[in-house]
């Protein structure tokens, strides 16, 4: 394939200087093609590529003789190969291909190729032909080799779009007596292929209940949460969703209106479950402004009792909502 490829090239070349030198008026077009000596080279092999390249300008071996015609000699003498357009009164154009380059069916599409070359340096009308086939029916009636185009640029990788921030965050529980705290989380997050986005955070809340005529009761939270989904947006707004969890430990303790009649305790136990969240950026230079919302279901259940009944509970379906900043790298 490499030498029918520098074959083809030289062609080109070589068609390009004779059509220089050629003076006379366009024919008809029409070209008979005459094989003979080679027994290696199918006579079908060498017409069906012509017929491509020319159409209907190629004669059938049934049609009568047409004067005007130009003829396509093609004759071989052991690994070579003499190629020859004539006709019209013109010095006959030849030219010499080594058949040993061109195994196989290599050798009558390299031979048929050559020819409409010659036969473009010697016909306006095989130029014409040539040129409505390559570009359309608005061609130029003159030929002239186009070169390949320039390969297309590689598409640039996608540019990862790194942050850190810090944010304020309101949380609640949904089940009865469940804990409201309010605190704060630092978060970072990555673009990762084309729409995706990695993220995760580190969160401390705290919240406190008053029960009457017992005491007040403190839960404090701290958690972590990883999450991953889709993004969209472009250079000034971003909107995220994502799946994920968050894990973390909640600890309970109280205080006692009357510690000589009611005791307090402390105890620490573990939460988390899975949670959906989704979250809107706008951006300002390397800065960006975040809010975003948050929903999950603790799998664990802790309850903090005040006199026989729930102070403030961590179990259940839970919603957060979180406002703040992030630091684009």
């Amino acid at each position: 394939m490499t030498a029918l490829a520098v074959v083809c090239t030289w062609f080109a070349t070589t068609a390009s200087a004779a059509v220089a030198q050629q003076s006379r008026p366009a024919q008809s077009g029409r070209v008979r093609l005459e094989l003979t000596g080679c027994p290696g080279v199918p006579m079908q092999g060498v017409r069906r590529v012509l017929s491509v390249e020319l159409g209907d300008l190629l004669l059938d071996p049934s049609e009568g003789e047409a004067p005007e015609a130009d003829t396509l000699i093609i004759r071989c003498a052991g690994n070579l190969a003499s190629v020859e357009a004539t006709g019209g009164g013109e010095p006959p154009i030849e030219r010499i291909l080594p058949l040993d380059d061109f195994p196989g069916d290599a050798a009558p599409r390299a031979l048929a190729l050559l020819g409409v070359e010659l036969l473009a340096a010697r016909s306006a009308a095989v130029r014409e032909r040539i040129m409505r086939r390559q570009i359309g029916p608005a061609a130029a009636a003159t030929f002239e080799p186009v070169g390949a185009p320039p390969p297309s640029p590689a598409p640039a990788p996608a540019e990862r779009d790194a942050r850190i921030g810090v944010t304020g965050v309101w949380r609640t529980f949904g089940a009865r007596d469940g804990a409201s705290v309010l605190g704060g989380r630092i978060e970072a997050s990555s673009t990762a292929m084309k729409f995706g986005l990695a993220s995760g955070d580190l969160e401390l809340a705290a919240g406190r209940k008053d029960v009457a005529n017992v005491g007040q009761t403190t839960a404090w939270l701290i958690s972590g949460g990883a999450t991953y989904g889709l993004f969209a947006g472009g250079r000034r707004w971003r909107a995220a969703v994502g799946l994920g969890a968050r894990i973390g430990l909640v600890r309970e303790s109280g205080s006692s209106a009357d510690p000589a009649r009611i005791t307090s305790s402390t105890f620490v136990r573990p939460w988390g479950g899975p949670m959906l969240n989704a979250t809107l950026s706008r951006t300002l230079g390397r800065a960006a402004l975040t809010v975003g919302g948050e929903a999950g279901w603790s799998l664990s259940s802790i309850d903090e009792m005040a006199a026989g009944v729930t102070a403030i509970a961590v179990r259940g379906p839970w919603v957060a909502v979180s406002v703040g900043a992030d630091l684009r790298r």
